[in-house]
């Protein structure tokens, strides 16, 4: 009895001991399915009055690693499916590229013509080992497609396509990736070891910073479990028509394949609270998000 618990005492500090070391390292030829998924509550109040809305967004692409080196890894990701839903008192958009609707309204038309342009099509990431994304390419041709797909459709139609290519371009999706990518300590951690990361992205000309803090909760059978803890900023970015200043914060668990450094799971919550300023007036806002994100090798 005294040598099996020894035996566990040993197994025990040596797997509390060891070292790993976390990077972007997926191999070239592997497949993935990487689905993301985004939740977003948002209550604002204008002139006293609360108006609520549910958004939900998720996007499954098809992830492949045709090209590697020391530096940088070349992935390609194509849009296979598409959801997309706003919901609130006034307004109701749906779209569902795996269950489309027959019976749309003129702006769910909107969205499948714009939406539509996206499936099947790529765009190409450079990624280097510490998950920042060097170059993206092929999204701004997306983004051009989806707003020229309801260019003839009236003034306020064509404007929405103009602010949706505004959100799908190379800059916009290079944030996007970094945020699910951009993960990695500069050193090799043990449990219970921390490292600090920064990202940023821009909404509506809005600057939004993620501060965040990983701890390495435990390693087993390869997969490393990773606790995030962010504070999040969105300021008014240089040249914004809009203005805003809120904070917030971010916590949750992500599972990391240590071979491969591949984000096999992530889900997270958090909760951004301010004033939005734009056509003059001033609005309080709060937001309560909740993500997931999962990925698995195609065979």
């Amino acid at each position: 009895m005294r040598a099996v618990l020894a035996s566990v005492l040993f197994m025990l500090v040596m797997n509390a001991s060891a070292q790993v070391t976390l990077s972007f390292n997926p191999e070239i030829g592997t497949k993935y399915e990487y689905y993301t998924e985004i939740t977003q509550s948002v209550r604002t109040t204008v002139m006293g009055q609360e108006i609520m809305a549910e958004i939900m967004t998720g996007t499954m692409f098809l992830m492949e690693i045709s090209d590697k080196s020391e530096q940088e890894t070349t992935a390609r990701f194509t849009f296979n499916e598409i959801s997309y839903v706003v919901s609130s008192l006034y307004m109701k958009m749906v779209y569902d590229s795996k269950n489309p609707n027959e019976n749309q309204s003129d702006i769910d038309l909107m969205l499948s013509k714009m939406f539509n342009e996206m499936l099947g099509k790529s765009f190409t990431a450079l990624i280097a080992s510490d998950g920042s994304v060097k170059s993206i390419s092929g999204m701004e041709a997306i983004g051009k497609s989806m707003s020229n797909a309801v260019a003839n459709d009236g003034q306020m139609i064509a404007q929405l396509g103009a602010q949706m290519k505004e959100q799908f371009n190379d800059t916009a999706m290079k944030n996007i990736l970094e945020t699910s990518f951009k993960i990695y300590p500069t050193t090799p951690v043990r449990t219970g070891n921390s490292w600090d990361i920064e990202n940023s992205t821009t909404i509506n000309n809005l600057k939004v910073v993620y501060r965040s803090k990983y701890t390495l909760r435990s390693v087993s059978r390869n997969i490393a479990t990773v606790v995030v803890d962010s504070k999040i900023e969105m300021n008014t970015d240089s040249g914004a028509t809009e203005a805003g200043d809120m904070s917030g914060s971010q916590k949750g668990t992500m599972t990391i394949d240590t071979r491969t450094g591949m984000p096999v799971t992530s889900e997270m919550s958090g909760n951004l609270q301010g004033v939005i300023r734009a056509a003059g007036m001033d609005a309080q806002m709060v937001v309560e998000t909740k993500s997931k994100s999962s990925l698995k090798i195609v065979e």
